[in-house]
This record gives C-alpha cells, structure tokens and sequence, in this order.
C-alpha cells in the first residue's frame, strides 16, 4: 500500500502525540503532587481536563463541517502547545484547572481528544477506498505504540530535588548502569 503524503503526515503526528499522551498520563501525577497538591486536587485537574477535552470535541463534532479539518487541526495544535505552555507556568490549584479544562491536555493514556475526529475524518480521505481498513488499522497500531514508548520512556526519569531545582524537580538520568 502506499500512503499519501497526508496519510503519513497524520500516522506521524499520530505517534508523537500517543508518546506524549502515554508520558504524560504517567508523569502528571507526580508532577502534581510534587506542586503540592493531594489526591483529591490531582483528580480534580484529570477530571476537569477530561471534561474540557470532550466538550471541545463536542464542539468541533458540532460544527466542524463548516471549516476545513486541517484548519481545525492545527488550530488545535496551537491550543495544545498553549496548554503546555501554561500548564508549566501554573503552580497552583486554581489555574492548573483552569488551564486543564480549558486546553487539550490529556490525562489518561487513551486518546480522548479533539485530534480524533478530525484526524479520522481526513485518514478516511487520505488514499483508496479499498485501502481505507488498512490506514485505519496502521493509525490505530502507531498510537498505541507510541502511547506504550511515552509511558515506557518515563522511567528515564529521576525525581529527585538535586537534578533540576524548580516546583517540580525533575531530571533525566541515562538507563545504562555498570555491568560490574
């Protein structure tokens, strides 16, 4: 099969964005408490981002049709690169809901966005209608691959005060040890 360039563009922007989500959906917590924030208040962020994230999908579901998918998409792409911004700003609990609900961040490992019905609807244009189960099946493959790299890739980390002074002290730290 050969994918369109479009086909390849959405599997490729598919994979970072699920390693993000799976990185993310592991890490946040530990962020969060590291802010000083208690279980309650952790689950309150998730909460209030799941429900921002459906009601914008709601509202590109609704109306949608009336602008171009790419447009839509990459208004949502700087949304996101806006909710990053901001989310890493906010040290407290106020804000980082605000910030939460208002944005694209993705709390849980499973993608529950706006990115999906807009990236369906253009993988669905993105070649043959023969070919149509077998992008599908790769768009579906590439997310979760990445989502599973993200969360393993967070094991990369060190939370430790000493690496990166800051609200959230957090450093990388290279897997490879001494075999002796």
């Amino acid at each position: 099969m050969d994918l369109k360039r479009s086909a390849r563009l959405l599997l490729i922007t598919k994979a970072i964005r699920g390693y993000g989500d799976g990185f993310t959906a592991l890490l946040l917590p530990v962020y969060l408490t590291s802010l000083g924030l208690g279980p309650f208040e952790v689950g309150l962020v998730a909460t209030a981002a799941m429900l921002g994230s459906a009601i914008l999908t709601l509202a590109v579901g609704m109306a949608g049709h009336r602008v171009s998918a790419r447009g839509l998409l990459m208004l949502s792409c700087l949304l996101m690169l806006i909710t990053g911004l901001a989310f890493s700003q906010a040290q407290s609990f106020w804000p980082l809901i605000i910030v939460a609900f208002v944005g694209t961040l993705n709390p849980s490992s499973g993608d529950v966005s706006v990115f999906v019905p807009l990236e369906q609807a253009m993988m669905a244009n993105a070649g043959p209608d023969a070919d149509r189960t077998t992008r599908f099946a790769m768009y579906n493959v590439v997310g979760a691959v990445g989502v599973a790299l993200g969360a393993l890739s967070v094991g990369l980390i060190d939370p430790r005060p000493a690496c990166w002074p800051g609200p959230a002290a957090i450093c990388w730290r290279l897997p490879l040890r001494s075999m002796a």
